[in-house]
């Protein structure tokens, strides 16, 4: 009977020992060069939280350890109804444990140009948006690594614009082919809240 048991005993160490040394391979710990593809969606805190525009960013950069990551990336925001913008920054991330799914960290600092203008054919308005701004975000969410070089972060993210100045054009027409116009600046504030995905490789 103590043979049995001691059997047994043996079996259930090794089987335990084993599980423990799939479970650690069971997924791919971040080291060297990392790039990430970000998609987003950000409602604006100057606009009751409606939405504001569409975010796409690609970061690249090293993984100095199992857990700090730095790199510099660049992105473009679109919308219809606000000014496009175009953020560059550096970046860092922080992965709070090393377990498969973990909590993460990012923070970006840089800044931002505006490249459109816009053209309201109801109103007969055209709108120049002006110039560079300062740019950065927080952001705090949840990593899912993989087997492969692949993981994926789902992450809430706030972020800051300095005030973007618009430039109007306001056309006045005028009967006979006649028109009249006239410019006025106003500040547009576009800094907001936004779900993001991002695939890591």
């Amino acid at each position: 009977m103590k043979k049995t048991i001691l059997a047994l005993a043996l079996i259930i160490m090794t089987f335990t020992a084993s599980a423990q040394e799939n479970n650690e391979k069971s997924f791919r710990v971040p080291s060297g060069y990392q790039g990430f593809f970000e998609v987003g969606s950000a409602y604006g805190l100057a606009y009751n939280l409606s939405l504001v525009n569409s975010q796409l960013s690609t970061t690249h950069g090293y993984q100095f350890t199992d857990k700090i990551f730095g790199g510099i990336g660049a992105g473009v925001n679109v919308s219809l109804n606000h000014p496009t913008v175009v953020p560059f920054y550096g970046a860092f991330h922080y992965i709070l444990t090393t377990n498969k799914v973990s909590p993460v960290i990012r923070a970006r600092g840089g800044a931002y140009f505006v490249p459109n203008s816009r053209v309201n054919l109801t109103t007969q308005m055209t709108s120049k948006d002006n110039g560079f701004g300062a740019y950065g975000d927080i952001g705090f969410g949840v990593r899912f690594a993989t087997k492969s070089s692949i993981a994926f972060n789902l992450m809430a993210v706030a972020t800051y614009y300095s005030d973007i100045t618009v430039t109007h054009y306001q056309i006045n027409l005028m009967g006979m082919g006649g028109a009249s116009g006239y410019y006025y600046d106003t500040q547009e504030n576009i800094s907001n809240i936004s779900l993001v995905f991002s695939l890591e490789w």
